[in-house]
């Protein structure tokens, strides 16, 4: 039942995102992020029936985006924690997992330009840690679709997890749109450092195939 799997992914959010794991890489919780989220009930978890299939499930995720933008202005900087998660039902747990992989896969170059991240989340995710490659952010009970606003640590998440020097540099290019003109030194840095190094594996990448 929806109402089942909605009680287990904020069982998941509520005891898992906010505390440390032996596997992180480093000190401190799972997602910062999160406990401020979950601190100020700023967490939105709604259920989907996968049977309608992903184009209603990308409109849904692009619903709930618009959701939270509509909300920022009375929010003002605490816009910043703003969560929405999609639980899909109706499926068998390996449909769903393709689904919630596939509508990712379409949502997040759109939700980027936005200022926003898409996340997907399912049993066994493979993606590892930024910080430790034998930890598994993304690994949650049942797939699930995430989204909330972009910060400027989430440059990480495309320097680490892009799976081409020109996906990276694609994802760097829209991240330096979103935050022209607000990033601090430290993140400013980071981000040219980041863009010159994709701009050179691409320029090697070409030179090797003359």
């Amino acid at each position: 039942m929806s109402e089942d799997r909605i009680a287990l992914a904020r069982k998941w959010i509520s005891e898992y995102t906010p505390n440390p794991h032996p596997n992180l890489g480093r000190v401190g919780v799972v997602c910062p992020f999160m406990v401020r989220a979950l601190r100020r009930d700023y967490v939105t978890i709604r259920s989907f029936n996968a049977v309608q299939g992903d184009y209603a499930l990308i409109d849904f995720a692009r619903e709930l985006r618009d959701a939270m933008i509509a909300r920022s202005p009375e929010l003002g900087a605490a816009r910043t924690y703003l969560v929405s998660m999609i639980v899909p039902h109706g499926l068998p747990d390996p449909e769903l997992k393709a689904m919630v992989a596939r509508v990712h896969a379409v949502v997040k170059p759109e939700f980027i330009q936005l200022g926003f991240m898409a996340g997907d989340f399912w049993p066994d995710h493979e993606t590892v840690g930024l910080h430790s490659d034998s930890f598994r952010p993304f690994a949650s009970p049942i797939p699930m679709l995430g989204m909330r606003p972009m910060v400027p640590a989430d440059l990480m998440f495309f320097v680490k997890h892009e799976p081409t020097p020109r996906d990276r540099l694609t994802q760097l290019r829209y991240f330096h749109q979103v935050f022209a003109g607000r990033l601090n030194e430290h993140w400013s840095r980071k981000l040219d450092f980041a863009e010159a190094a994709a701009e050179r594996e691409l320029a090697t990448a070409a030179e090797a195939r003359r």
